[in-house]
């Protein structure tokens, strides 16, 4: 019998999930009825003496030990070799080993960092969503004990590496299964939580899902504004680092989404300072620039597009209603 020419496709362990890569997914408002959603993934390898963090990412989630940083959302990061440390207000300096979790919530400052002399390996989920803040009301997640040891935390590895690899295999697109798969991460994360560690010395489809983008033009835009959106950038700076030129970008784009290049670099825009005027005391002259916007003035024009108000009204709204 002659061998299967096709490729087949590996069960996803650690030998084939990439060591250094993220993406920042694109977050649709149909997502906001899941529970649970996605915002990004990551995975990272730093060698003992190595420069930290690794660069590359939106400003919005970079970070210095130094200030330190606060999110707008949850963050669960799995310690997979190495050692290092993790510190917020309510915990102090907490040690952390090979086999933690790090569990982070939004509107905690917080900050952490790999021992220089080991070094260590990191897998990442940030994710948000109306059933996250219900289990951090009933205290599933605990503001005072973030970091945790499960009884077997090969088995969050193998959850954090399924997510991993759906994310890469289709960077652009988020789902349903994406979803699935944190709430699967979640599950594993918190399952067994065995040791506790002490201080140191917009366009839906008609499902509602992301519509499937076969074409690799739209996908690669899609990846890159989603992960340079921090900038401000312009169409035709996405349509440079693609490597084709703004016309044939748009059509591509028209045809596979029925929307524009710059409505997805408003659509990243927005999601981000959304969150940010929703889940932080962040200033607002600071969230235009995390979230890419050019000024003041050009992100209360698409607030009052998209939340029928100002960022400065919608976030009372959300605090008074």
């Amino acid at each position: 019998m002659k061998p299967d020419p096709r490729p087949q496709t590996a069960p996803p362990t650690e030998a084939n999930t990439p060591k250094n890569f993220h993406h920042y997914l694109p977050i649709t408002e149909t997502l906001f009825d899941g529970g649970v959603f996605v915002t990004s993934v990551g995975a990272g390898s730093v060698d003992a003496g190595a420069h930290y963090p690794l660069p590359g990412h939106p400003s919005l989630y970079h970070f210095n030990w130094r200030e330190g940083r606060t999110l707008p959302e949850f963050s669960l990061m799995l310690i997979t070799e190495g050692t290092g440390l993790f510190e917020s207000r309510s915990t102090g300096a907490v040690s952390v080993a090979a086999g933690a979790v790090i569990m982070i919530c939004p509107g905690v400052w917080h900050r952490y960092r790999p021992e220089p002399t080991t070094g260590w390996t990191e897998k990442w989920m940030h994710f948000n969503g109306e059933l996250a803040h219900r289990l951090l009301a009933q205290g599933v997640f605990s503001l005072r004990q973030p970091v945790w040891r499960p009884n077997d935390f090969k088995l969050v590895e193998a959850a954090l590496n399924r997510l991993l690899l759906v994310v890469q295999r289709r960077p652009a697109e988020n789902s349903l299964q994406v979803s699935l798969l944190g709430l699967a991460l979640l599950s594993a994360a918190l399952a067994e939580d065995a040791t506790v560690a002490g201080p140191a010395s917009e366009s839906p489809s008609p499902t509602g899902q992301t519509p499937s983008l076969t074409d690799p033009l739209v996908q690669r835009s899609i990846d890159h504004i989603w992960t340079q959106g921090h900038k401000e950038l312009a169409v035709a700076d996405v349509a440079a680092a693609i490597g084709v030129n703004r016309r044939k970008l748009e059509r591509h784009f028209r045809a596979t989404l029925g929307r524009g290049v710059l409505d997805e670099i408003i659509n990243c825009r927005y999601s981000r300072a959304e969150r940010l005027v929703r889940e932080t005391d962040l200033p607002l002259k600071s969230i235009v620039g995390l979230a890419g916007f050019g000024g003041m003035e050009n992100m209360r024009r698409v607030f009052i597009a998209r939340a029928g108000h100002s960022p400065a009204a919608h976030r009372q709204s959300l605090r008074t209603g």
